[in-house]
C-alpha cells in the first residue's frame, strides 16, 4: 500500500535534492524516498515484541529518548553472554543455556535496537544527537 502525498518544497531543500537527483541519475521522488527511508529505517522483519517497544519509543519526548540512548547492557549480562558464547564454541552448552544464550541475546539486541531508534527519532525530530 502507499499513499499519495503533495510536498512544497523551499528552494533550499529543493535544489541540493535536485542536484544528487541529476548526479545520480535517479528521479527527485526516488531521492526523498530513499531519503525518509533512512531516517526512519522500517521495523519490518523484527519480532513483534521488539516491534511494539520499537513503536512505543515514538511518542516519547526528547529528553526520554536521550536516557534511551543512554541504555546499555548490563556488565554482568555481557558477562553472562560472553561465558554461554565460550561454551557453544567449546561445544559444551546445553539445551537449556542455549536457551539462556538466546534469551540474553535477544534482550542485548533489544537495547541496541532501542538506541539506535531513539537516535534516529530525535534526528528526524531535527535535535544533534551526540555520537557515543
Amino acid at each position: 500500500m502507499s499513499q499519495i502525498i503533495t510536498l512544497n518544497l523551499p528552494d533550499k531543500v529543493f535544489q541540493p535534492v535536485q542536484r544528487t537527483s541529476e548526479a545520480m541519475n535517479q528521479t527527485v521522488e526516488e531521492i526523498l524516498l530513499n531519503a525518509l527511508q533512512a531516517s526512519l529505517p522500517s521495523l519490518d522483519g523484527l519480532p513483534p515484541d521488539m516491534v511494539a517497544n520499537l513503536m512505543a519509543l515514538e511518542t516519547l519526548d526528547d529528553e526520554v529518548l536521550r536516557q534511551v540512548m543512554a541504555e546499555s547492557v548490563s556488565p554482568d549480562a555481557q558477562r553472562q553472554i560472553h561465558a554461554l558464547l565460550v561454551k557453544k564454541q567449546e561445544n559444551s552448552i546445553t539445551r537449556e543455556a542455549e536457551a539462556k544464550l538466546a534469551e540474553c541475546q535477544h534482550q542485548a539486541d533489544l537495547v541496541m535496537l532501542r538506541k539506535a531508534h531513539a537516535a534516529a527519532l530525535l534526528r528526524f525530530r531535527g535535535r544533534r544527537v551526540r555520537s557515543i
